[in-house]
């Protein structure tokens, strides 16, 4: 195992085409999933424009962000370049060669002092010269240098003398709660998947990235109302230095499609997926962290001066001039919500550093994941640089090059990057229907999957809840570290389990592997553990005594349970809404003009409809699947 095993994309449970590929830096990376996407040329022309025609250029940014990262002495922009590709909004790519191992990008953590013979002041002697920082750190409001990266020194002395360190949610453990809508009052406090977010540092470093982002466009703004006036020289003055990563927050996307900024209407077409419960309680947090941040009004002034027009003369000129930088977002709420959503999806941590470091990398990010594409490596070096390098097979010169960032269940990939991987061709629709009357020609095929890209949570503790207090069973649990911490001795609770599909070759596309059996093949290897125990300990079930109790059966009813819970609609009922909105969308793309921000926001819209269908079309696929696969096992055995 590397030594930087621990390096990871911050996720806490952890976007993409129909090939599973995405973009770290294309609001249409998600629309890419969907085979009815507007052309190339669509798509660049929405890319940085969707909201308003009037926002910044793309083509123009990201120039401007390769002319920063040159001024930061980024020795790696030689050999590697960012371009606009086909598909894929920004990516990077190679210039040269590269070998397994070999350095792609790289840049410093922290400051880096360049040795310069240029402006020696003694005849001989060098002269050290110290860069401002690459990376934005979550804690960078409490740098004593902050003015300096264009930052208000007041809004870290807010942030000291309020102590919001310590005030906010800290390390949070994401999983479904006691109180869900499904009444899971039985169910675990954590899943065996579960992954820490830590929602104080994503706070502030949110909190950092929307202050930047502010700033730049208010700075740009002042400059372009100021035009040939001098009377609004003092106005400029007020802020002495420009924000330090304005060149970075110009080139990211104002559309993010991760979960968290899904509408409570766009969410509710996931039904009772838990990716849906996750997304709805992570709102829930966002919105108590802002109230928290922004309830204070000297932290409320800070940023909202930011937006305000500064003298009449400049609402006059407003008014007047042909075009102004738009502001992202009309309220502080959305614009944190944008910060918190853009943090989740391209932050690192770095746990080797200070007790673990939150952190965003200006470059790293542009480097698009792909799910059939050979991957790059990230890597801390001793020197404190975080580096992306070659893996098997490296790269050749002009080749885009990858990095594996996403989750690799379509569930996780649309909690944090809004995407999901498209596997139509790998499920079997007419193996799993609804229809009773379905049951027999289901029989007569073999009941098997492909492996795929879908990941469920299931709750086992209602099933079982008759056998945990059985001393053999109470221990296999305690073995198997799958008791939920609100567990006791007396009522025993379960974590939850993952079932999953998920290929463990997602770079070889042509591999279409049959899981036969997938109500043994998919289900976490600790729950087989657990019924197979209760099959062999606990004969008969103290309800019903004269009833077996086999691992097949267990697992058919937690399935049924699970699957319970996308009753609403049959598989079916989806087949035919998904159809019908494909029609809608490829009429909708030929369609007349119409006013331009309401047509993205309708199409945007509908197509978050086709990803949430998608989701709980192969989530229910798969419970189905191993539904049946359980039901014929048990008929076998009978």
């Amino acid at each position: 195992m590397s030594s930087f095993a621990s390096l990871s994309v911050c996720r806490s449970c952890s976007l993409c085409s129909s090939s599973s590929e995405s973009s770290s830096f294309s609001s249409k990376k998600k629309k890419n999933t969907m085979r009815i996407s507007p052309t190339g040329k669509e798509r660049y022309r929405r890319e940085f424009k969707e909201e308003d025609e009037e926002d910044i250029d793309g083509q123009f940014a990201l120039i401007r962000f390769k002319q920063w990262l040159k001024s930061l002495h980024i020795e790696t922009m030689s050999t590697s370049e960012f371009v606009f590709t086909r598909k894929m909004g920004i990516g990077g790519i190679v210039l040269e060669d590269k070998e397994e191992r070999d350095v792609i990008f790289r840049i410093p953590l922290g400051e880096r002092r360049r040795t310069s013979e240029i402006g020696a002041t003694v005849a001989g002697r060098n002269s050290t010269e110290t860069t401002l920082p690459t990376a934005m750190r979550w804690d960078v409001f409490l740098r004593a240098d902050c003015e300096q990266l264009g930052f208000s020194s007041k809004v870290g002395e807010i942030f000291v003398k309020e102590q919001f360190a310590s005030k906010l949610r800290g390390v949070l453990i994401e999983d479904d709660d006691e109180e869900s809508d499904f009444n899971d009052d039985e169910d675990g406090a954590n899943a065996s998947s579960s992954f820490p977010l830590d929602s104080t540092r994503t706070s502030m470093l949110a909190m950092a990235l929307m202050y930047q982002d502010l700033k730049a466009r208010s700075t740009r703004r002042a400059e372009e109302l100021r035009g040939e006036n001098g009377d609004e020289k003092e106005e400029s003055s007020r802020d002495d230095y420009s924000p330090h990563w304005q060149a970075y927050v110009d080139l990211l996307p104002t559309n993010v499609d991760s979960l968290l900024l899904w509408s409570t209407e766009e969410l509710a077409f996931l039904q009772n997926s838990r990716i849906g419960e996750r997304a709805k309680r992570r709102k829930k947090l966002v919105a108590e962290e802002f109230q928290v941040l922004f309830s204070n009004a000297s932290l409320r002034e800070e940023f909202e001066r930011l937006m305000m027009p500064q003298t009449k003369q400049t609402q006059t000129q407003t008014r007047q001039r042909k075009r102004l930088t738009p502001f992202r977002f009309e309220t502080l709420r959305e614009w944190f919500e944008w910060a918190y959503a853009t943090v989740l999806a391209r932050a690192f941590t770095l746990p080797e550093i200070e007790n673990g470091a939150l952190l965003l990398c200006p470059g790293l990010d542009i480097f698009n994941s792909a799910r059939d594409a050979a991957k790059c490596e990230v890597r801390l070096s001793p020197h404190d640089d975080i580096s992306l390098h070659a893996t098997v097979g490296g790269y050749r010169a002009g080749t885009q090059a990858f990095h594996d960032y996403a989750d690799k269940s379509s569930g996780g990939a649309l909690l944090e990057f809004g995407f999901i991987y498209d596997d139509d061709e790998r499920l079997n629709f007419p193996l799993f229907m609804d229809d009773d009357d379905e049951k027999e020609k289901a029989k007569e095929s073999t009941t098997f999957i492909y492996e795929g890209a879908t990941e469920i949570e299931i709750s086992a503790t209602a099933v079982l809840r008759d056998f945990l207090t059985h001393p053999r069973v109470l221990e296999k649990c305690k073995q198997l570290d799958v008791l939920a911490p609100s567990s006791t001795t007396e009522r025993p609770v379960l974590r939850k389990f993952l079932l999953s599909n998920v290929t463990e070759t997602p770079w070889d596309s042509s591999a279409e592997t049959k899981i036969l059996h997938p109500s043994f093949q998919c289900v976490s290897k600790d729950l087989l553990d657990i019924v197979q125990t209760i099959e062999r300990e606990c004969i008969t079930t103290t309800k019903t005594p004269t009833t077996t109790t086999t691992a097949s059966s267990l697992l058919r009813r937690i399935y049924k349970r699970e699957f319970a819970r996308y009753s609403a609609t049959s598989i079916a009922e989806d087949l035919t809404a998904l159809r019908r909105i494909h029609t809608l969308l490829d009429g909708t793309e030929n369609a007349a003009e119409e006013r331009h921000v309401d047509k993205n926001r309708k199409q945007r819209r509908q197509k978050r409809v086709v990803i949430a269908l998608k989701l709980r079309l192969s989530e229910k696929i798969l419970l189905r699947a191993c539904l049946n696969d359980a039901a014929f096992a048990e008929e076998e055995m009978d």
